[in-house]
């Protein structure tokens, strides 16, 4: 490593860029991001397919997840009305007057 150089490369772990950080300061000065291999069509119309593929799996689990949800809500409204009969009338502040 030269020690005349003010500035130092260093490559991110995780995108492959290559920061250039200056030595006094530390700020970074420059960022040359990796070249992003081309994709051929099919290729990309395979990604697609899969991230629709992916959604729609998650879109019926997240719909399934809710219909559970709803029932439960019912059952429970279900249960509360049939107790509503047992339940006190509260006091109405305007009626002590």
């Amino acid at each position: 490593m030269d020690k005349k150089k003010s500035t130092i490369d260093v490559r991110c772990t995780c995108c492959d860029a290559v920061l250039t950080v200056d030595r006094a300061s530390g700020e970074v000065v420059f960022t040359k991001k990796p070249d992003k291999k081309g994709l051929s069509f099919e290729e990309a119309m395979l990604k697609v397919q899969k991230e629709k593929e992916t959604a729609d799996d998650r879109f019926a689990e997240a719909f399934q997840r809710e219909q559970g949800h709803m029932d439960l809500i019912d059952k429970k409204f279900k249960e509360a009305l049939k107790r509503k009969d047992e339940l006190e009338e509260p006091i109405r502040p305007l009626d002590l007057d």
